[in-house]
């Protein structure tokens, strides 16, 4: 059975197929607790996890398993929303990346460097993965894989913005924060990020990158995520562009 952990800069949350109730999931969120590494706020999670718990049959046959493993959750997929890189497929290089990784993102250089390809964006993504916190889990589950948690999102935006002949930028909202990126011709644009506190924030750092890609009146603006001050924010940007749309991803 498969567990999925979701780590962002505030939460950790663990979701889990129901054994009751075919097609449903069970779903437990912990708070990160501040001034502790999230090695350390992943283990007192795993500590606490009522899930974990109660998926965890006294009548499991552990036989096949060392000891130290939980005996359900055989396989872990952890999506972790650490600095992004994205690489254009074509001129990655696996031997290259955690160097080209650590040359751009400085504060990373002791984190293991992930790769994983999005082939509908043509794009590998290369990610931190910190050496603690993949021991904390490596040590409690048999195959532990680890992602981005922009992933998905890049994916189906990439799907999204490859149809009808307007160039589409998006903005991704969430943890206070607003991811962008923009393709044109199945090729990545622009990729990146910005700290938002205020909409007033939100609506300078969209509008400045819709000008440096030189994006035109009848280009779409795309926006999505968890949106503070939506209303706001429409107002701000429909003064500078015309179409912008909510899109569900």
């Amino acid at each position: 059975m498969r567990l999925i952990i979701r780590i962002t800069r505030t939460t950790i949350s663990f979701t889990a197929p129901n054994t009751v109730i075919e097609g449903q999931t069970d779903f437990e969120q912990y708070s990160m607790k501040t001034g502790i590494s999230v090695a350390a706020n992943m283990r007192q999670a795993l500590a606490d996890c009522r899930l974990l718990q109660v998926h965890t049959s006294p009548t499991q046959n552990v036989q096949t398993m060392p000891s130290q493993y939980h005996p359900v959750f055989s396989q872990v997929r952890v999506y972790v929303d650490t600095l992004l890189l994205l690489i254009p497929a074509e001129e990655f290089d696996a031997d290259a990346a955690p160097l080209l990784y650590h040359h751009v993102n400085t504060t990373c250089e002791n984190d293991d460097v992930d790769t994983v390809q999005l082939p509908a964006a043509n794009v590998v993504a290369a990610f931190a993965v910190g050496k603690d916190l993949r021991f904390v889990l490596t040590e409690r589950f048999l195959h532990v894989e680890f992602l981005h948690l922009l992933g998905p999102v890049i994916t189906e935006f990439s799907r999204f913005a490859s149809g009808g002949f307007q160039e589409k930028m998006l903005c991704y909202f969430h943890d206070r924060r607003v991811d962008i990126f923009s393709f044109r011709k199945g090729r990545l644009r622009i990729s990146t990020s910005f700290e938002t506190s205020t909409t007033e924030d939100s609506a300078y750092y969209i509008l400045n990158t819709w000008q440096q890609l030189g994006m035109r009146k009848t280009d779409v603006l795309c926006l999505s995520g968890n949106i503070t001050g939506h209303e706001a924010l429409l107002n701000m940007l429909k003064q500078f562009v015309r179409n912008i749309k909510h899109v569900n991803i």
